[in-house]
């Protein structure tokens, strides 16, 4: 199959999947959050990779960082700069495990949470630009869709 044939075909095969639209989808919304955030503080404060690991860190008890690293699919190792950089910043702390002396939890500083509360307030500034172009009905619809549809998806874990 040549080339321009092959894309054609994995566009069309993109097309019918669910999932490919809820994770371009997904990875546009993220991309403008950060440009609505970066833009704001003047400098790119927010980056990809923080963007994936703050919602991981939303337990108030907090998350090892081994956990971290797995759910990420990623090693310790790739893991501890990116939290080293949030703890640099503010929004998060690194503490020992009470349940494992060798283990250490990461834990949302206020300043963290204070940050992930702005950046969803970016993100519904931007559910209001596409409401005003699908429609309040159907945006209301796709919210209690993709709502239920995170349920299931959670569930399967």
């Amino acid at each position: 199959m040549k080339r321009k044939d092959a894309l054609e075909d994995v566009k069309k095969l993109q097309a019918s999947s669910l999932g490919y639209v809820l994770i371009r989808c997904g990875q546009l919304f993220n991309e403008l959050g950060m440009q609505a955030v970066n833009s704001e503080a003047g400098y790119p404060m927010m980056r990809e990779v923080h963007a994936r690991i703050l919602p991981y860190l939303e337990n108030p008890d907090g998350v090892r960082i081994t956990e971290l690293a797995r759910s990420l699919g990623v090693t310790k190792q790739a893991v501890q700069p990116v939290i080293a950089e949030l703890a640099e910043f503010g929004a998060v702390r690194i503490e020992p495990d009470p349940d494992d002396a060798r283990a250490r939890r990461v834990l949302l500083t206020e300043k963290g949470i204070a940050a992930m509360r702005h950046g969803t307030t970016k993100l519904v500034e931007i559910d209001r630009r596409v409401a005003k172009r699908l429609g309040a009905e159907e945006t209301r619809e796709l919210h209690g869709l993709l709502t239920r549809l995170l349920e299931v998806l959670k569930a399967q874990d």
